[in-house]
This record gives structure tokens, C-alpha cells and sequence, in this order.
């Protein structure tokens, strides 16, 4: 009888965490919805593109000539810069391992085709810059992360990048 006891208390523990762990799964899939719904489209005119973002401030055309540059707030306390690719990926990686200025370059911390991270140290201060190349609607764009003082880690580049997985095409 004990024995009957034990096991109809244990299955009734496992029915119940059972229970919780679908409600948990659940819960979380309506986090996702709800922060779905959150986002916002902002317009990256006078590129041909949207973008969905946390909210922020909007988008600003940092546009020099016939080359077309957007940076917009993603409403994390980052922004994104969004331009045309006007040259390769290597191109851009290789202007970036070039400069001994403003973001000294150090290393590559994570790269492959479309995504790079790469660490500077300017003034004995390290930093990150995002890379990453995406194609919309047929045309390829550089996505990259901003700031004077750049990321303070790879993990908040590459969250920073996640943004650009949102670009669409304007209707």
C-alpha cells in the first residue's frame, strides 16, 4: 500500500512539473509574440528599405553624394549604420584592418562570408564593431554597428547585428 502511495505522489509531482513546464513553454512563446508586436518599421529612406527595431528615435540620413548611408536607433542604447555595398565584403573587412586612427584594428574576434567582429584598442581602450553583409530585394547592403567607443563586448556587436536580420525591402 505504501509502495501505491509513493508512486501515485510521485506521478502526481511529475503531472504538475509537467504542467509547469508547459506553461513556462507557453509563456515564453507569448513573450516572443508580444515583443513581435512591439517592434516598430522605420522607413531608411533614401535607401529602398525598412527596418524592424524596439522603437528609439528613428533613422537618420547620413548620406554622402550618390552613396546612400542610414543609421537608425534600434531602441537598445545601439544603432546600426546601413549602406549600400559599393565593393566586396573582404573590401570592407580589409578598410577596417587598415585603420590606425580612429579604430585601431587589434584582431578578428568572430568572421565568415557575411559576418565579422573585430576588436580595436584606441587610447588603451578595446572596443568591438559589428560587420555584416546582407542582400535584400536583390541588393547587397553593409550593416554595421556605431559608436565612437564602438561595443564594450562581441556579444553586444553581434546582438547589435541581430537588428539587421529585420531589413526588408520597401513597399
Amino acid at each position: 500500500m505504501r509502495t501505491s502511495i509513493l508512486v501515485l505522489a510521485a506521478l502526481s509531482c511529475l503531472a504538475g512539473c509537467n504542467k509547469d513546464l508547459v506553461d513556462s513553454a507557453e509563456a515564453k512563446e507569448g513573450d516572443k509574440a508580444e515583443a513581435k508586436s512591439k517592434l516598430k518599421t522605420v522607413d531608411l529612406a533614401p535607401l529602398p528599405l525598412t527596418i524592424e527595431v524596439k522603437g528609439g528615435i528613428g533613422a537618420m540620413d547620413m548620406s554622402i553624394g550618390k552613396s546612400h548611408s542610414v543609421t537608425v536607433d534600434t531602441g537598445d542604447d545601439a544603432s546600426v549604420n546601413v549602406s549600400d555595398a559599393e565593393f566586396s565584403f573582404t573590401e570592407l573587412k580589409e578598410s577596417y584592418e587598415k585603420d590606425t586612427i580612429l579604430f585601431p584594428f587589434k584582431k578578428w574576434e568572430k568572421q565568415d562570408k557575411k559576418t565579422a567582429i573585430l576588436q580595436f584598442v584606441n587610447e588603451g581602450k578595446k572596443g568591438y564593431i559589428g560587420l555584416m553583409a546582407v542582400e535584400v530585394g536583390g541588393k547587397k547592403y553593409f550593416c554595421k554597428t556605431t559608436g565612437l567607443d564602438g561595443m564594450p563586448s562581441v556579444d553586444a556587436a553581434q546582438k547589435s547585428l541581430d537588428w539587421c536580420k529585420n531589413l526588408k525591402a520597401a513597399k
